[in-house]
């Protein structure tokens, strides 16, 4: 297959992680761009060169030029685009979370396992060498087994308020904390159980915004979360204190960043270095290896698969709201 062409659904501010990538590809190349706002679509040409756009989904997908699709729009809208783009027999690079339902997610892997097409989900941890140097550290057992891997993260969370609508973008415990179910099954294997006590801070908005939630996992390792968007305003305007570390039996990991990360141990403190690299770096990673996916034919990973299973976890904690409770996955 010569260079594959790209049309992008939806060119909001995610999407520009993604454009920034493609443009750099020897194999692709962005060959439509679609939004729904004549404006957006006109500004991503003008940034990146694309020469045709369109506020009309059908036909973006309907061109010959168009072999995969990268999907940016709310989540609430996954499932139409992603099934209408498979159906069109186009590849499908899908920004997370997959769905807001497991029952979504599993009518897109089926749409796109019958038409044949590769179908990934942007959790972009997995191209992260700090992120996957924590995976290494914890699965050579340097500080034990099991683990707990503790996080604590607060603000005034994304950037608009679609993001906070229940229907459409869910809030933080599954568009933020999706990228944390996913990783800790990624290390950890898969989840059994879920503990949450959710909240809402934020006035005019129906997700959960604030609370904490506790997934545990079949090896036995378990991960904390205690999060927040409910501080005033949108696009992280009031901040609080952010931080994660991983607790085991022989020592903890923390976080001092500088391209490494520190394991204390009885015997004192070790830095174990990893090749630093930025956010483009990781979404460069990312669509390099989709556009490689798409010219071999190989499902990704992270696809469905993990898109399904982070899903889970983050419906079952959401289904609790704030009513404190146990659910068995």
């Amino acid at each position: 297959m010569s260079e594959i062409g790209v049309g992008f659904i939806g060119c909001g501010g995610i999407h520009n992680n993604h454009a920034s990538a493609l443009v750099d590809s020897p194999d692709a190349y962005i060959a439509c761009a679609m939004d729904m706002s004549e404006d957006a679509a006109k500004a991503h040409c003008e940034k990146y060169g694309t020469e045709a756009w369109t506020t009309d989904r059908d036909a973006l997908l309907a061109r010959d030029d168009v072999d995969a699709v990268v999907v940016c729009i709310p989540t609430g809208y996954h499932p139409e685009a992603v099934i209408a783009a498979a159906e069109a027999g186009k590849h499908v690079f899908c920004e997370k979370p997959m769905a807001l339902t497991v029952a979504e997610c599993e009518r897109m892997n089926a749409a796109c396992e019958k038409a044949g097409v590769v179908l990934q989900i942007g959790f972009v941890r997995h191209f992260c060498n700090e992120w996957l140097k924590l995976r290494e550290v914890v699965q050579q057992g340097m500080i034990g087994r099991p683990v707990v891997w503790r996080s604590v993260s607060g603000g005034s969370g994304a950037p608009t308020p679609w993001y906070f609508d229940a229907e459409i973008g869910g809030g933080p415990f599954i568009d933020g904390a999706v990228h944390s179910y996913d990783f800790a099954r990624f290390i950890f294997g898969e989840a059994t159980s879920v503990f949450a006590d959710l909240r809402r801070l934020k006035e005019g908005t129906t997700a959960w915004d604030t609370g904490t939630a506790l997934v545990n996992f079949e090896s036995g390792d378990q991960q904390q979360l205690s999060w927040s968007w409910g501080l005033p305003g949108f696009g992280y305007g009031v901040k609080a204190d952010s931080a994660h570390d991983v607790l085991g039996p022989l020592g903890a990991v923390v976080f001092p960043g500088g391209g490494k990360l520190q394991v204390n141990l009885e015997d004192g403190e070790h830095e174990i270095e990893f090749g630093p690299d930025t956010g483009a770096d990781w979404f460069h990673r990312q669509m390099n290896y989709f556009i490689e996916c798409v010219k071999t034919g190989r499902q990704p990973t992270p696809g469905a698969k993990e898109g399904i299973e982070a899903t889970r976890i983050a419906e079952a904690i959401l289904s609790i709201g704030d009513q404190p409770a146990v659910v068995t996955l």
